[in-house]
């Protein structure tokens, strides 16, 4: 079984799947392959986030993405930052509210590098400063930008967190990527990439490598990283996509929200409940599954597939908004569907 993060990072062996949790995540990715996999209503994986329908103007073009350009790559990774803590039909009703040139502004590196340094507030200059020092927030009177510093100064950061529509400190987000980037003396993702990959050991310490220097962005945490590294390498996840598929290891990019843990606990995962452990109890899940056994063209092993299909089927807001989910089907499967039968189904347990 392959081990991530890299042997000396690991938590504590996870424990051996039960033969009934083997058999809920079996019938969970087999139901997940013959309805989602590879088509254009799957959820946070590339494809989608080439499709304007989808995220509106923050889409990048396919053939962009699979050469690996670094605006295409800058852009998906700012849209990806905003999937945390609320729906995703929530969050893409937001991206396509945000008209062209605002989403320029907020994905691309050099402009907002240009504007950290014109700031005339000393906290949005640096990464560090901005992380530990910038207070910025929303008005609750009037949801305008704000911050205890310098209330009434003009800031980029301000207008930003108006356009992304999250919490107040979102707007730090687009030029904290950007300031990551400065902090790692490269100028785009493709050069940090390169970075880590000649900082490391191997391919699983590349890849660990390259997830921890993004976790330094505000905001960026362990499953944001996985989300969009996973979309570049996997080459599996959306097929044509990934253009840095070689050289990493990107087996252990998996993507762990509410809903995976809504699975997880439904198979009666005995924990501990931090990002590592889950983490490593799904890589042994999959370690049992062949997918190419399940869908022809597959890799055998690939754990973000796995947990792509136990995100999915707890899913319910996604599946009821997409027609080629099963429960719109006449008749009805209900009773021979794998995850009814495995007991699982959001919309029916």
């Amino acid at each position: 079984m392959a081990r991530w993060p890299p042997e000396r990072r690991l938590p504590a062996e996870p424990p051996t799947p039960t033969p009934a949790q083997l058999d809920a995540t079996l019938a969970a990715t087999a139901w997940y392959l013959r309805l989602y996999h590879d088509t254009p209503d799957d959820p946070g994986v590339a494809r989608m986030f080439c499709d304007p329908e989808r995220v509106g103007a923050f889409a990048v073009r396919p053939e962009a993405l699979a050469a690996g350009e670094p605006r295409a790559l800058f852009r998906l990774l700012v849209a990806t930052t905003m999937f945390q803590r609320r729906a995703d039909l929530q969050i893409e009703r937001v991206l396509r509210g945000i008209s062209a040139q605002d989403a320029d502004a907020l994905t691309d590196p050099d402009a907002l590098l240009a504007a950290a340094d014109a700031n005339p507030c000393p906290r949005a200059r640096s990464l560090a400063a901005l992380l530990t020092e910038c207070d910025l927030t929303k008005d609750p009177q009037t949801a305008l930008g704000t911050c205890a510093a310098s209330p009434g100064a003009p800031c980029d950061l301000k207008r930003h967190t108006v356009l992304l529509k999250r919490y107040g400190h979102f707007g730090k987000v687009p030029t904290s990527l950007a300031l990551t980037l400065r902090e790692h003396g490269v100028a785009d993702l493709a050069a940090l990439r390169q970075r880590a990959l000649e900082e490391a050991t191997d391919p699983a310490d590349a890849a660990a490598r390259l997830e921890s220097m993004l976790r330094r962005s505000w905001r960026v945490s362990d499953k944001i990283a996985a989300m969009a590294l996973s979309m570049l390498t996997n080459p599996d996840l959306s097929p044509g996509l990934a253009p840095w598929s070689e050289g990493l290891d990107w087996s252990g990019y998996v993507v762990i929200d509410s809903n995976v843990d809504l699975f997880l606990r439904r198979v009666q995962f005995a924990g501990p409940w931090t990002y590592a452990a889950r983490r490593a109890f799904i890589l042994s899940l999959a370690a049992r599954i062949d997918l190419s056994a399940l869908k022809p063209g597959l890799r055998p092993y690939n754990p973000r597939l796995v947990q792509q299909a136990m995100y999915l089927s707890q899913s319910a807001l996604n599946r009821k908004a997409r027609p080629r989910d099963c429960a719109h089907e006449e008749p009805s499967p209900c009773g021979v569907c794998d995850l009814d039968r495995a007991g699982i189904c959001s919309l029916r347990h």
